[in-house]
């Protein structure tokens, strides 16, 4: 879930399998999740402190795992992945050429008790489009009709494909037939706003627990900053009768092996692994591992004086071995790939991977050196690699400046480790050479990958543009046929990593991790928001 999409980009921890755990006082080694009174209380810890809350700002996994917990759209993913009506009771009906939805909304309230309606959903998503909101997420709507051209200052708002026939009805007219329209409502940046609240509340909406109201699952209840939060269960939420939890509490906890030390002394329920830690723990009834969803990748600001050159960033490319990361740095079942999108992701109607026979390029220091010296005319050269601040990232982005530095001729990196949002408003503001990075998807289709890289894009902060790129974009789009609207995307992924070298994907994170025998249902979800509490159970 980014940069979606999504810079959705994942949380940190997760994407390298560093922590995401269950952490408070009490517990013992053989179960957890419970307080001291009882109740079912998840305890998680993440590396990265809320950034916002607003679903037209969010641009990253922890706001958008805030949201999805706390929020509800017409749609929302089960325990097994799949986008099912939430808000919305029951289908929708659709017109012949599969472009005007209308949505019966179910009853409903939100955690003043007033009743959520179809306005709010009018007001959510033309707020999220108004080029006065600012949201790098406004082009996830582009699907509506009039999106793009709302965002981009051309036509009003109000001209939005959204209307509230009545409280209870919704009517949204698309640009075109979208297959994945309906799994797209299922996304943070869809999910509706009581626009009184907001209009009452002005600048300080959003800004902390009592600055919302919430219609999910959860409501946010208490957020001491860069310590950590709690969610405590909705009694107002249509369906609490199936809502196990009584509360989610989140610690922030940067170091996995303050994470592990809490584990194993009972305190946490869930612990990533770090790849030194894999070994002791491989053995353990608790030990488990498996494949993301989310890729790792470098990114090149195309703004800057070294980077603007293709022979530069396909130098970078070809200079690292990955499997220095894989293997030795992660060791957490990750993958290599040349490929923004995942393995096991999208499928040809045959079944044949997307990602199938993709190779956009491969280590080979020699031409590297080679194409570095015709970018840089043999100079000598300082770059600065930006990164999180977290321990793995730190590993990763050390062993980068190594690579670097051995297989490229006279070159310097220097590494530039910042806190998560300090991160992403200084890529957000172009002040970057090279930085690390990872997405994960936001819905189930390439776009939401590759889309964030055409030229107006709010999401394309490493300022790739080309026509023909957007052209093929565009057409991938509009084509409702399977396998042709696969063979589209391809052609412009081969253009803007094999051609352009727009950005180096490098992995596809895994995880390695233990979890409490008693924690059922606590699955990472395949694309949007990385965990859904509403099915976790503590037995």
């Amino acid at each position: 879930m980014k940069k979606k999409s999504i810079l959705l980009m994942m949380t940190i921890i997760l994407a390298l399998g560093s922590v995401l755990a269950a952490c408070s006082t009490g517990g013992d080694s053989d179960g957890g999740g419970s307080s001291s009174n009882g109740e079912k209380v998840l305890r998680l810890t993440d590396t990265s402190d809320i950034t916002t809350a607003d679903p037209a700002l969010a641009t990253d996994a922890v706001a958008f795992n805030l949201i999805a917990n706390t929020m509800e759209g017409l749609y929302r993913l089960d325990k097994d992945g799949n986008a099912v009506p939430a808000l919305a009771e029951g289908e929708p009906e659709v017109n012949e050429d599969e472009t005007v939805y209308t949505f019966t909304l179910r009853d409903a309230e939100w955690s003043n008790g007033e009743p959520v309606t179809a306005n709010d959903f009018v007001y959510a998503w033309q707020r999220a489009v108004d080029p006065a909101t600012g949201s790098q997420y406004a082009y996830i709507m582009n699907t509506i009709k009039n999106a793009e051209a709302i965002n981009t200052g051309d036509t009003p708002k109000e001209e939005l494909g959204v209307k509230a026939i009545d409280e209870k009805t919704l009517e949204v007219t698309l640009e075109r037939p979208d297959p994945s329209f309906l799994s797209l409502t299922s996304f943070g940046t869809f999910t509706p706003i009581n626009e009184a609240f907001a209009t009452e509340k002005g600048k300080d909406f959003s800004t902390s627990p009592e600055n919302l109201l919430y219609n999910g699952p959860f409501t946010w209840t208490e957020w001491d900053r860069e310590q950590g939060y709690v969610l405590t269960k909705n009694d107002t939420y249509w369906d609490k009768e199936n809502v196990a939890l009584e509360a989610v509490d989140v610690r922030v906890v940067k170091e996995t092996s303050t994470v592990v030390n809490l584990y194993e002394a009972g305190d946490v329920d869930y612990a990533g692994l770090a790849s030194e830690q894999v070994a002791a723990f491989q053995e353990d009834e608790d030990y488990n591992t498996g494949l993301r969803s989310a890729i790792g990748y470098f990114k090149f600001n195309h703004e800057d004086e070294i980077f603007s050159d293709v022979n530069a960033r396909k130098a970078i490319a070809r200079a690292v071995d990955p499997s220095g990361i894989i293997d030795q740095l992660l060791n957490n079942g990750s993958v290599a790939t040349t490929s923004f999108i995942p393995k096991d992701f999208i499928k040809y109607e045959d079944g044949t991977d997307y990602t199938e026979g993709v190779e956009y390029f491969k280590t080979n220091a020699d031409e590297a050196a080679s194409l570095w010296e015709e970018a840089t005319g043999g100079e000598a050269t300082t770059i600065e690699l930006l990164s999180f601040d977290s321990e793995v990232s730190k590993q990763i982005s050390e062993y980068m400046k190594g690579q670097i530095e051995s297989n490229l001729p006279n070159v310097t990196v220097e590494i530039a480790q910042q806190p998560f949002n300090n991160k992403l408003e200084r890529e957000a503001k172009g002040d970057y050479q090279m930085s690390f990075a990872l997405w994960g998807p936001d819905y189930q289709d390439p776009l939401t990958n590759l889309g964030i890289f055409t030229s107006e894009n709010g999401q394309n902060d490493i300022n790739y543009s080309s026509s023909e790129y957007d052209k093929l974009i565009d057409e991938a789009s509009a084509e409702t046929s399977i396998d042709a609207r696969y063979d589209l995307f391809k052609e412009a992924e081969a253009l803007l990593i094999e051609q352009d070298q727009a950005i180096m994907p490098i992995y596809q994170a895994g995880v390695a991790y233990l979890i409490r025998p008693n924690i059922e249902n606590f699955n990472r979800q395949l694309f949007g928001a990385d965990y859904q509490y509403k099915y976790v159970d503590i037995k």
